[in-house]
């Protein structure tokens, strides 16, 4: 193999890691791209963690005046719960488990591809008068539940200064072709995905997903540069 590829002890943390990875990605900048593809990808599990959070919020707020019997469901105290079910629902779906913006670029000698959170502006702003809205609602609502609005308060305050700034970064990220013995490749053909796991070193990983309709065609690219890989078909995203 080249020098692009291969070094005697690649470093495996910390900083060094990361210079080692940038230059690899340049180094494959430099190389003929014999296919390139952008696709924005939307996680199977996208929205889990925030129905489940959310979830819970509103099903506090259904509990409480059901297990006192003689409270409207939609009294003060719930309607704050449910606000708050709503919001964090919102929140870790585009947010948190938001959509990522992939670049592959397939060379000879390896893959240099760029991540992003698909976010738009304005969501970002959205989301910052959700959580001082949400500040005031739980300071306003402190007669009714107590010291606990006082949390919800400081949660929401929180939010709300912790995406002050938030900006989405531009990761660059490569998957070198492993020369190991104990290099294996995943394919979910159903799901578009294709995984590169070369156990030498972490620049051997990669998880490529392809755009409708060209996943036949993308494997076809790669399988001249992986004759040493041991190949695992799987047929669900949990095995893959």
């Amino acid at each position: 193999m080249n020098d692009v590829q291969v070094e005697d002890h690649p470093p495996r943390s910390g900083e060094p890691l990361f210079r080692y990875i940038a230059e690899q990605y340049q180094a494959l900048q430099q190389e003929p791209v014999i296919y390139q593809w952008k696709i924005n990808y939307q996680s199977p599990t996208a929205w889990h963690s925030g129905l489940f959070g959310g979830g819970v919020g509103i099903f506090l707020g259904l509990y409480f005046p059901l297990r006192d019997g003689d409270v409207s469901i939609f009294n003060t105290m719930s309607n704050i719960l449910y606000s708050l079910g709503v919001i964090m629902i919102f929140y870790a779906r585009y947010l948190i488990n938001t959509n990522k913006i992939y670049h592959y670029h397939i060379t000879a000698k390896g893959i240099y591809y760029t991540l992003q959170d698909d976010i738009p502006e304005i969501a970002f702003t959205i989301m910052r008068g959700v959580g001082w809205f949400g500040c005031i609602a739980c300071v306003l609502a402190a007669g009714l539940l107590g010291p606990a609005a006082f949390i919800g308060a400081g949660a929401s305050a929180l939010l709300a200064w912790k995406i002050k700034d938030m900006k989405p970064e531009l990761k660059e990220e490569v998957c070198l072709y492993s020369n190991g013995d104990k290099a294996e490749l995943t394919l979910f053909e159903r799901g578009g995905a294709i995984k590169l796991h070369g156990r030498e070193h972490i620049s051997e990983f990669g998880v490529l997903y392809c755009l409708e309709g060209e996943y036949q065609k993308v494997l076809k690219l790669l399988y001249p540069y992986l004759d040493n890989y041991e190949v695992h078909e799987v047929g669900s995203w949990r095995a893959f």
